[in-house]
């Protein structure tokens, strides 16, 4: 609770003041199963029983009573969606189940091994996974045997009218995002350069990420670094006023830093980006970004400088760069993308309502 009333969020959301996170629950016909739904419109007796349970798993609970209401469930959070999936399972009760995974291994081993136990449990149960890392399906057929058209790669979507080009003068470099992010690396890449630079980090749900933590631990950052938060309004103009963004990555098979390079894409900033594993899926190399060794500050340092002393190859880069977002990963082909596996799981489980009806988890 405490967030917007989606009234509220529409507004700001027409205003361009927040990218457009009611678009796909709109798009969809589907009530959004969140914190007010299960304090504001759930039966008296379970609002009660919910006040005292951690909000997932009165999802879950809820889920469970509405269900069969519904055409569709879209679980967007792993947390629950993976763990209703499996209580679905137990319980022997069919549903028409999509499941986005945003990835299946992080650098915590630990949810690596958590979400790989339950994706080989819940694997025949779910209509569809919905992914957007090639490298990650991949993995879920070739080692977790999941059936290559259960799991569909879709394109991550960015609101491309909210993150879009702003007039402003590019006296500076921009670094965003929280998970996955090899900071020391960054800062050390800087350290020689007098490139005024701000890194956007901050906390998740009160959890400082230990990325962040790391670079809170510098003693002495170079002349020209700025750390601290910033909402979305703060952050697209941030990126309208850098000549670039730079993404430094850990190891990693997955696709981290994709919401960042998306955001920047989008406003015509070309990203140069660690290369690993698992980042393989937007960014062309030397088009629209350019890649450079993992962990590696010489390299590092190399790419920012070159491409600063260069700024029409910034804005011709940046430009292509827009153009993959409205062409490839816009909001619009995204929300579709998702009402389009619906549509086909509906049709294969012989759904005959003519209009679709979901329930957003």
């Amino acid at each position: 609770m405490g967030k917007n009333s989606r009234a509220e969020s529409v507004a700001l959301e027409e205003n361009k003041m927040s990218p457009r996170f009611t678009y796909l629950e709109t798009a969809l016909d589907a009530d959004l199963l969140d914190e007010r739904y299960l304090l504001e419109i759930t039966p008296p007796i379970r609002k009660i029983f919910y006040q005292w349970l951690p909000v997932p798993v009165s999802q879950i609970i809820e889920t469970l009573f509405i269900h069969k209401k519904y055409d569709i469930i879209l679980s967007q959070y792993e947390k629950v969606g993976f763990q209703l999936a499996f209580v679905f399972k137990l319980l022997r009760q069919k549903s028409n189940h999509l499941l986005v995974i945003s990835r299946i291994t992080s650098p915590d081993p630990r949810k690596s091994k958590i979400k790989m136990w339950y994706l080989r449990k819940v694997k025949d149960s779910v209509c569809r996974f919905l992914i957007w890392s090639s490298n990650q399906r991949k993995l879920a057929i070739d080692k977790l045997g999941v059936e290559p058209n259960k799991i569909v790669l879709i394109k991550r979507g960015t609101d491309q009218e909210f993150w879009t080009p702003q007039p402003a003068e590019t006296e500076m470099i921009c670094s965003a995002g929280m998970e996955a992010r090899d900071y020391p690396t960054l800062v050390q890449a800087l350290g020689s350069l007098s490139i005024p630079c701000h890194i956007a980090v901050s906390d998740a749900r009160g959890e400082i990420f230990d990325t962040v933590k790391k670079l809170y631990d510098i003693k002495k950052l170079p002349a020209g670094i700025t750390i601290g938060k910033k909402n979305y309004v703060e952050l697209r103009d941030l990126y309208a006023r850098s000549r670039f963004v730079v993404i430094s990555l850990l190891p990693s098979d997955s696709d981290n830093g994709l919401t960042t390079i998306l955001e920047a894409m989008a406003m015509g900033k070309p990203v140069i980006c660690s290369k690993t594993e698992g980042q393989v899926d937007v960014i062309q190399d030397g088009v629209t970004g350019i890649f450079v060794p993992q962990g590696d500050p010489l390299a590092l340092k190399n790419a920012i400088e070159e491409l600063w002393n260069d700024p029409q190859r910034c804005e011709k880069m940046g430009r292509a760069a827009r153009k993959y977002i409205e062409l490839n990963h816009n909001l619009e082909q995204f929300s579709e993308s998702i009402i389009d596996v619906a549509h086909q799981v509906m049709h294969e489980n012989n759904v005959q309502h003519k209009a679709l009806r979901a329930v957003q988890v």
